[in-house]
């Protein structure tokens, strides 16, 4: 890739949060109690100006994480539009009435539910969706009067700071919004940090169970979007083309590097080895090449590490008896072809836990629809799940037993339009992100009790 990457945001120390969380709920009042439409025109303004800068916002992002530039750019566009649908939520947001006037004793009273913000949030953004993820939460918790510090991935600060900079410009006041980089010992100081309300973090299993036994003593409220080892079941009837271009559709998005990825192809014996055929054809064509290349589908992963962590992961596979079709159990710095591994026993690590962020194939040939179903909900990782076949009845019936935060019949399992609650079942974390259910996330139910507002209640008449 050309050209070198700007300076990277200056990492801050730990030390340094306590005077951050004390900006932050100082900022507080000011922005809780200003108008929802003046919230609302800052984010607007931010969605045009994220849009003005599209393309900037794009090549920073792909020559920084490796994420092909068309991808990109789409995840620019979501961003923009999770903006000004967060100004719209932000300004039309109201509460409900409780009904108390139909208890008795409480016909003369009136009683609002409303949601109010928490106060200060902590938004902890993950190496692969850096642009949209900041927007998603920052975006819904600014919009009902929140302050935000977010916690860029330290892989690549650079596109975060990019578009909190973006807000900034576009009106958010000083201590309202904070970007605060750093490593693992920042993001622990942050979620634990005395006066922070919430916290908001996408990352890893292990990322979320060490801020959950960090705050558990607080009692703090945690949204957590953590892993997912996401199963494409196949019956036998199913359009294997369509089963092939939604495959590498889903899990080729960002290298391989998405939570809600097919990592687990469970197809029936019937079709495996077919299956199985028509992937390795399609697979030899996609060769990792340079993330600007207009027709990139595959880039680098996020750094050497992660690739050579794959790479073990595929010679892990190997040694539980799966058969490596195509590719290699080794990475080239940060570079890793797609690898199709066939014949995974159903007890394989991959086909459980060991949930692989890079793009490898495993196919896992089962008997039936019920060993199919098992094979699926044994992972503790359920974020998303997919059905492929031309019996809709069929589909869905099994698709409604499987125990996952989403279910997709004939499409891949990283279908994620912002318009679903999009979330995970046990370990691949707790709540939903979407528009209206981050705002959810963000704040909290109070009500308002007006006692002997209404009329007193009039006698029935006689007779009745």
């Amino acid at each position: 890739m050309s050209a070198e990457l700007p300076e990277a945001p200056e990492s801050v120390m730990p030390d340094a949060v306590p005077g951050i969380v004390a900006a932050a709920r100082a900022a507080f009042p000011g922005w809780r109690d200003a108008a929802p439409h003046a919230r609302a025109d800052v984010l607007r303004r931010a969605a045009d100006l994220v849009r003005e800068r599209l393309e900037d916002l794009a090549i920073l992002h792909a020559r920084e994480s490796g994420k092909v530039i068309a991808q990109a750019r789409g995840e620019v566009r979501g961003a923009a539009r999770l903006l000004e649908v967060n100004a719209e939520l932000g300004r039309t947001w109201a509460g409900t009435l409780a009904p108390t006037g139909a208890l008795p004793g409480g016909e003369r009273d009136l009683t609002l539910v409303e949601r109010v913000p928490v106060g200060v949030v902590v938004a902890v953004i993950p190496f692969n969706f850096p642009v949209e993820l900041t927007v998603e939460k920052a975006a819904a918790a600014l919009a009902t009067g929140n302050v935000v510090i977010v916690k860029p991935p330290p892989q690549n600060p650079r596109a975060t700071a990019a578009v909190c900079a973006i807000l900034r410009e576009a009106g958010v006041p000083e201590g309202v919004l904070q970007v605060v980089p750093g490593g693992t010992e920042v993001s622990a100081a942050l979620c634990a940090a005395p006066g922070v309300a919430a916290v908001s973090l996408t990352g890893s299993v292990s990322a979320g169970v060490a801020v959950a036994r960090a705050t558990a003593h607080l009692l703090r409220p945690l949204h957590l979007e953590l892993g997912g080892n996401g199963a494409a079941i196949v019956l036998p009837d199913a359009d294997l083309d369509l089963v092939v271009a939604e495959t590498l559709r889903g899990r080729l998005l960002m290298n391989g590097q998405a939570c809600a990825a097919t990592k687990r192809i469970i197809a029936h014996r019937s079709v495996a080895g077919e299956l199985t055929g028509r992937l390795e054809a399609a697979l030899a064509e996609v060769v990792p090449t340079d993330p600007l290349k207009e027709d990139a589908r595959l880039g680098h992963l996020i750094d050497a590490a992660a690739a050579g962590r794959v790479a073990a992961q595929v010679g892990g596979i190997v040694a539980d008896g799966g058969r490596l079709v195509l590719g290699r159990a080794e990475a080239d710095g940060p570079w890793f072809a797609p690898a199709l591994l066939a014949d995974v026993p159903a007890d394989a690590a991959v086909a459980v836990d060991d949930e692989i962020f890079g793009p490898v194939f495993p196919v896992i040939p089962v008997d039936s629809d019920e060993q199919a179903a098992a094979v699926a909900d044994a992972s503790a990782l359920r974020l998303t799940a997919g059905v492929f076949s031309r019996d809709l009845p069929r589909a869905i019936a099994l698709a409604q037993r499987l125990d996952f935060g989403g279910v997709v019949v004939n499409g891949t399992g990283n279908y994620r339009p912002p318009v679903v609650p999009f979330g995970g079942v046990e370990l691949a974390g707790a709540g939903r992100e979407g528009d209206g259910y981050t705002i959810e996330e963000m704040t909290r139910t109070r009500f308002l009790a007006l006692r002997g507002l209404r009329p007193a209640a009039v006698p029935l008449p006689e007779g009745s």
